[in-house]
Order: C-alpha cells, then sequence, then structure tokens
C-alpha cells in the first residue's frame, strides 16, 4: 500500500514539474503566401498558389516549419529570444521545385530580419544563388508574410 502512495506521489509531483514550454508555443505565426508574381499581374491572372494558415507551436531558439503544399515549399525560421526578437527565414522546395530552389532578394539562402513590426514580407526567387559579389536576378514565385504575435 506505501508504495502505491509512493508512486501515485511522484506521479503528480513529475506532472506538476514539467515545464509548461513542453505543452505550447512561445509564439503564434500567421502566414500567408501569394504565389502571383508580377508576370502574372501584367496578364491579369491570379494563381491558384496562395495559401494561408497559423501555426502556435513554435518555441525559441528552435526551428518552426511550415508546409506550403500548394506551392510545393517548405518555409522554416527560428526566432531568438531578445530584446529585439531577431528572426532567420529559410524556404526549400520540393520535389516538384527545380534545383535552383528557394532564395530571397538577391540570391540569399536565407533571410534574417529584426522583428521591429509584427509583419515580415519575403520575396521568394528561383534561380540561382549569389557567389561572393555577383549581382543575381532571379524569377519570383511569389510574396510570403509571416506575422508574429504572442511574443514573451
Amino acid at each position: 500500500m506505501p508504495f502505491r502512495l509512493v508512486l501515485a506521489l511522484v506521479i503528480v509531483a513529475t506532472g506538476l514539474l514539467l515545464p509548461l514550454d513542453a505543452f505550447a508555443g512561445d509564439y503564434t505565426v500567421s502566414y500567408a503566401f501569394d504565389g502571383t508574381t508580377r508576370a502574372d499581374v501584367a496578364a491579369g491572372v491570379t494563381s491558384a498558389l496562395s495559401e494561408k494558415g497559423t501555426t502556435k507551436e513554435c518555441q525559441y531558439g528552435r526551428r518552426c516549419m511550415i508546409e506550403l503544399t500548394k506551392s510545393d515549399l517548405t518555409i522554416s525560421f527560428s526566432v531568438e529570444r531578445s530584446a529585439y526578437h531577431d528572426v532567420v527565414v529559410f524556404a526549400d522546395g520540393g520535389r516538384s521545385r527545380s534545383a535552383g530552389c528557394c532564395y530571397f532578394s538577391g540570391g540569399d539562402r536565407r533571410a534574417e530580419k529584426r522583428l521591429t513590426e509584427p509583419l515580415l514580407r519575403l520575396w521568394i526567387y528561383e534561380g540561382q544563388e549569389r557567389k561572393r559579389n555577383e549581382y543575381v536576378e532571379n524569377i519570383p514565385l511569389g510574396l510570403l508574410y509571416l506575422q508574429f504575435s504572442d511574443l514573451k
């Protein structure tokens, strides 16, 4: 009988002492991807590649991922907990994308921003990576919107 009582107390104490971070995210991200390119706008065409959603499972210092299935893109990012909340964003293409996917402005593989405003707007491109001082002009795939909220 005392063994069961001790076991029950250990289980209850363990459940109460687990960090709450294991059960909820540190911040919320609402996202939208507008796959309509400038050429589409000029032609008066709207794209079926637009997607939106929200994720509440992101934690500081860990990579958070968003799957954009229509566009065959995976967006990953991490936010460092600091007074400024610096964010690093990556975009990767799936099997339907070329080896030259995906880049941000200037042919960079990643975008680093300081969250001075809760909404980030990032163009995603397909083409080639910039090497050293090289000028690169890639094909736009669309515009990614990331809105960060509930930052602690």
